[in-house]
């Protein structure tokens, strides 16, 4: 059955290279070969590097309770029925890369599925999160008046459509700016080694700022936007801003073109304490340790539930919205990686995982698991 498989993957990638061959289509051969996102990609792409500063923020160590035993969930994946599991069960029968819950700065629980802490963590999505926080941080430097401002401005002519030059900066954080947005470009934005190609590809299906439609592409030509006004990688502005200022505890990578632009909508790779550390920036409203590092306004805003200009309840800023009874909200991205956040119960919860090798890990609906910690915390 196995060799099957293979055998039928195999003919799937010749026939995709073939079309992509006969039709001189933009998406690169790395997304016919490897076909989906997974671990090693960061191994097979050009990376910049962020560095851990040499006195990094530590979260305490909880001496007192076996958190993975306390704690039980309903899974309901398995079947109609759930089962009651303890967290020590759920991630043996739903193997994931990293799961950590923190409370008041103290590390709850924390399983790795290699043991180590150390790991570095393909972000995909979850990066969008990291990007909106850098457009924060360039309005607070002055570097951006607005974000009503209109993106010609900074990117004049790159598309001849005329609705080009309605589109805001806002339309893109929120993905609102109504550009098409074909699979092949997706293809060409995640494994292309020259994303100025991507440019040809701006083309109108919605008039700006009337329809939420969530796509890299959005937050790949905001990333132009922050490097020309920053005059630096978007990975300097990102160490500045974020990686020196939290105290992240490793190395980490951000991968990027040959040309030094980064995957802004994706591809961060940091340990799951770092991304912890990045969740409690937004817990804390933007403060640091008693230093304001990020507007309380922008975080509060970006956090809102905003349905003007083509805006949806649940995401804004790149930001997901949760229930309105926890008030919490999350960066989200795929193979349903989470950086979870509970404010009012101080509640940081990790998950990472890979690509659902089953039916019921498909099934596992992992924002109902964070509820029900969060009610037993």
């Amino acid at each position: 059955m196995a060799d099957s498989r293979t055998e039928s993957s195999k003919l799937v990638q010749l026939s995709l290279l073939a079309i992509l061959i006969l039709s001189g289509c933009a998406l690169p051969i790395k997304s016919i070969v490897y076909l989906r996102p997974d671990l090693k990609d960061h191994k097979r792409m050009h990376a910049l590097q962020l560095k851990a500063p040499e006195q990094p923020f530590c979260f305490f160590q909880n001496e007192t309770k076996d958190f993975g035993d306390v704690i039980k969930v309903n899974d309901w994946s398995p079947a109609v029925v759930p089962l009651w599991r303890s967290l020590n069960e759920l991630v043996e029968a739903h193997p994931n890369q990293a799961l950590v819950i923190i409370r008041n700065d103290t590390i709850l629980y924390e399983h790795y599925d290699d043991d180590a802490n150390r790991r570095l963590h393909p972000s995909y999505s979850v990066a969008k999160s990291f990007t909106s926080a850098l457009v924060g941080f360039a309005l607070q430097d002055g570097l951006i008046p607005s974000l009503d401002e209109f993106v010609n401005d900074y990117l004049p002519d790159w598309s001849k459509d005329p609705r080009w030059k309605q589109v805001k900066l806002k339309h893109l954080l929120n993905h609102t700016s109504g550009i098409e947005h074909p699979l092949t470009v997706d293809g060409l934005l995640y494994y292309g080694s020259y994303l100025g190609r991507a440019q040809r590809f701006i083309k109108f299906v919605h008039e700006p700022g009337t329809n939420q439609a969530y796509m890299n592409m959005n937050i790949w030509l905001l990333s132009q936007v922050l490097e020309k006004v920053t005059g630096q990688p978007l990975s300097n502005y990102l160490q500045e801003k974020i990686w020196t200022p939290l105290g992240m505890e490793s190395d980490a990578k951000w991968s990027a073109d040959r040309k030094d632009r980064v995957k802004s909508y994706c591809c961060i790779q940091a340990t799951a304490l770092d991304y912890a550390k990045f969740g409690r920036l937004y817990l804390k409203k933007g403060n640091w340790q008693g230093r304001q590092l990020l507007s309380e306004d922008w975080v509060n805003s970006s956090l809102a539930r905003d349905t003007t200009e083509g805006g949806t309840y649940g995401y804004h800023n790149c930001w997901y919205i949760g229930h309105k009874e926890y008030n919490d909200f999350m960066a989200i991205g795929l193979y349903k990686q989470h950086i979870y956040i509970n404010p009012e119960r101080k509640i940081i919860i990790v998950s990472f995982n890979d690509r659902p090798s089953s039916a019921a890990q498909k099934a596992l609906n992992w924002e109902d698991i964070f509820r029900q910690i969060v009610d037993q915390l």
